[in-house]
């Protein structure tokens, strides 16, 4: 194990097994509406900042309850590799445990770059996914900023789990706050667009302090999902907004991911990053592909990916 990794897919291979549970039946999901370049700018740059928790934030014991098993201190009891770009697929099982085979990635990488202290993105959701399959989790999209963040801004879809999520980097190295994709959600973060917008910034350069917020498009204000303070633990201070997954291989030679997320699309835009309080869009001056594999990392011959915008859009179907 590299580091200890953030958001929660390797754990969610556990987790799966742990909470049980499906979800629903899946169903296709239209590419979200971006918002202009211009549009998108404004929203990540807003001053107007609410002060509020996210709607429908859950309780800290519920976000233990429901993540709780996909966490760095769980890791080595289920022989399950580190989370993430930084972690690798295990690469055996003892009678038991779970296995979990592969954990590609693709999208955008955000390089490291003195003052660099954010990053933001209209990231989709589906309330219609469902992963079937106990040794699968879907992080799509899931965002890091650059910098050396405290917090990261993670999709998260499992058996039993659909939320937008934030893992503290710096102090628990833990899932520490969750908000459940439900409908309500659709109508306060996502205005209908089937993606909502989320950035996570340093509010203080001296205690190295992030916040991870959601644009409330029925207030026009953003909304607190976690803070948190510290050194980071990763490692790192490079970042990434991309698709991610961990799963298995069947003996058909397809990934069981591939049917959960079979003509569902996951696309990120208007990707940007903050570099000493300045918005820019994801380009290559700040971003890259260095936590990309190849289409066939995915085991899944219908997968479709494409980079539409270099690099501040990218789309997968399936």
């Amino acid at each position: 194990m590299r580091s200890l990794k953030s958001t929660a897919a390797v754990f969610a291979a556990t987790a799966a097994m742990v909470l049980g549970g499906g979800l629903g039946t899946a169903a296709a999901s239209p590419a979200h509406t971006a918002a202009s370049p211009r549009a998108a700018a404004a929203l990540c740059s807003s001053a107007a900042v609410s002060g509020l928790a996210v709607s429908g934030a859950l309780p800290s014991a519920e976000v233990q309850r429901q993540l709780a098993s996909r966490t760095a201190q769980h890791r080595a009891q289920y022989g399950i590799a580190a989370k993430g770009p930084l972690g690798t697929a295990a690469a055996g099982d003892a009678v038991g445990q779970p296995r979990v085979d592969i954990h590609p990635a693709q999208g955008t990488s955000f390089k490291s770059a003195s003052g660099a202290d954010g990053s933001c993105a209209t990231q989709s959701v589906s309330t219609q996914l469902t992963v079937a399959d106990t040794a699968t989790t879907i992080y799509t999209p899931t965002m890091y900023p650059p910098g050396g963040s405290c917090v990261e801004l993670v999709t998260v879809y499992t058996k039993s789990v659909r939320s937008v999520s934030a893992w503290d980097w710096c102090k628990s190295v833990n899932f520490a706050a969750s908000v459940t994709i439900n409908s309500s959600f659709l109508s306060t973060y996502t205005n209908g667009s089937g993606a909502y917008t989320g950035r996570v910034i340093r509010t203080s350069a001296a205690a190295n302090t992030w916040t991870a917020a959601l644009y409330n498009y029925s207030t026009a204000h953003w909304d607190t999902l976690f803070t948190q303070s510290g050194t980071n633990k990763s490692g790192r201070t490079d970042g990434w907004d991309i698709e991610e997954l961990y799963s298995t291989v069947g003996p058909s030679g397809r990934a069981y991911s591939c049917d959960d997320m079979a003509g569902t699309t996951f696309e990120s835009s208007n990707i940007s990053v903050r570099n000493n309080g300045v918005w820019s869009s994801a380009s290559p001056a700040n971003s890259d592909t260095h936590y990309d594999q190849p289409n066939s990392a995915f085991y899944c011959p219908a997968r479709s990916y494409q980079m539409i915008s270099v690099y501040d859009h990218w789309k997968a179907v399936g």
